[in-house]
């Protein structure tokens, strides 16, 4: 499963990420998927200050499939599953160790900064997210 994301990024787990369970909460679950996505984009359309457009998360969905423990590392697989017309839809796997303890699918909307409204992407930008299919 791991041969199927060609990016990955790497956090630490936090104290402050466990629960009153004693497990990593769905909530830091959801942040470390957002540190994934954000790492992906800005490897190909570069800093969210240095770009033409902005982005915007338009739909997230994760699959929690086993318990994590503080404390430990996280390595966050992602692959772009499709891109749109002025979307991605970006694909992660998320690791402790050997453990696969979720799964998450994101759609990011690419949008102009002056209207809010989506806006077609760079072809530079297709080119690359294409790359990481």
């Amino acid at each position: 499963m791991r041969s199927e994301y060609p990016f990955w990024t790497e956090e630490k787990l936090r104290i402050q990420d466990t629960d009153f369970n004693g497990h990593v909460n769905n909530a830091s679950i959801a942040a470390l998927c957002e540190a994934g996505r954000g790492d992906i984009i800005c490897a190909v359309s570069g800093l969210p200050h240095e770009r033409g457009m902005a982005s915007a998360l338009r739909k997230v969905s994760i699959e929690y499939l086993a318990e994590i423990f503080y404390p430990g590392q996280v390595r966050i697989g992602s692959a772009i599953a499709r891109v749109g017309n002025s979307s991605i839809t970006i694909a992660q796997g998320l690791f402790k160790d050997d453990l696969c303890f979720a799964t998450a699918e994101s759609v990011i909307v690419f949008i102009d900064r002056e209207t809010r409204r989506p806006a077609p992407m760079p072809e530079a930008w297709r080119a690359g997210y294409e790359k990481l299919m």
